[in-house]
């Protein structure tokens, strides 16, 4: 009996000792959400350097604007009887490029058109570079666009868009971004061209100190979404700084009792145009306990909680991205 119990009590002592310490299992936790962040944000750090160049680049077009709208071809464009412009691109080969109803000067706007067409070809090589981007852009001040690759104009935009009432214009204006740098866009959007929600990196473009427009490259949240989670198994949920989900697997968002998804996918639900960011918040969650834990990472910067809801016991680990106010989330259950 006493070498019964010796064998009982030496097989538990073996069993307590090869429990992983909590600490390294946390830390190792960390590490995966680290390793996953540094991943993305090699793809999207460059893009900022990338941008900055281009911004360069059309402010030199600017300063070339008299020897360039000679070289322009006014006849590429027409106008329907509301005075809205478009290029007829008939090759496909080209931006995409309008004025908009709205546009007080439209001789202007025109002549800028011309002064920034060799930003085409600067827009296809960047394409090539950078996979994830899924489009570029100029908006100017005088309410043209410029967007490459092209797309269905006529059947995908209100003629009297005001471009510069979009958070991807204002948000680089000279009062929201006084050091004219790259800036983040961190609220997803639909894209009014109907590439679904966006995540953009804009960067204002001056001549003579005058902000003459935005530069903008946009990346989809399905390709974001790939990204982030096609570098773990894990249930990984990205947020950002409001409690909204960017991008997540659908265990994840499933485990926190979030609205049901259209046909089963996270995937296809952030194409849509019908995804709305407020179903999809933690803060509105019908769980306390979700509602808690938005709480403790978001507002306490704590980076580690557990929970139990619906009988089941809860772990998640947080990480803050460092390129944006955003947050990386593995949940376990």
């Amino acid at each position: 009996m006493k070498y019964l119990f010796f064998v009982l009590f030496s097989i538990l002592l073996f069993s307590s000792a090869c429990q992983s310490d909590p600490k390294k299992v946390h830390q190792q936790h960390f590490q995966l959400l680290d390793s996953v962040i540094r991943k993305v944000e090699a793809d999207l750090i460059p893009m900022e350097a990338d941008i900055a160049a281009l911004a360069n680049y059309s402010s030199f077009l600017f300063q070339k604007a008299d020897s360039l709208v000679p070289l322009g071809d006014d006849s590429k464009f027409l106008s329907d009887e509301r005075g809205f412009i478009y290029n007829k691109n008939e090759s496909g080969d080209e931006s995409t490029v309008f004025v908009s109803i709205v546009a007080k000067n439209k001789p202007l706007a025109i002549r800028e058109i011309h002064i920034t067409e060799p930003l085409d070809s600067a827009f296809i090589k960047i394409l090539e570079k950078r996979k994830m981007v899924c489009q570029i852009y100029f908006n100017s001040a005088s309410h043209f666009n410029r967007l490459y690759p092209p797309y269905d104009l006529l059947n995908s935009l209100d003629p009297e868009i005001d471009i510069t009432a979009f958070n991807f214009y204002y948000m680089a204006d000279e009062a929201r971004n006084p050091n004219r740098k790259a800036v983040w866009v961190q609220e997803v959007y639909i894209d009014p061209v109907g590439r679904g929600w966006i995540l953009s990196l804009i960067h204002p473009v001056y001549h003579d100190n005058e902000l003459k427009g935005v530069l903008g490259f946009d990346i989809t949240l399905f390709d974001l979404m790939k990204a982030f989670l096609e570098k773990s198994d894990k249930k990984l949920m990205l947020i950002d700084s409001q409690g909204t989900i960017v991008a997540g697997k659908a265990e994840a968002i499933e485990a926190l009792s979030m609205p049901p998804l259209k046909n089963h996918a996270y995937i296809q639900t952030i194409q849509s145009d019908n995804f709305r960011k407020e179903n999809f918040n933690l803060y509105k969650s019908k769980s306390k306990e979700v509602r808690q834990m938005a709480s403790k990472f978001l507002l306490e910067k704590e980076n580690y909680h557990s929970f139990e809801m619906g009988g089941r016991l809860f772990e998640a680990y947080c990480k803050r991205m460092n390129l944006m106010d955003w947050y990386l989330l593995d949940i376990h259950d």
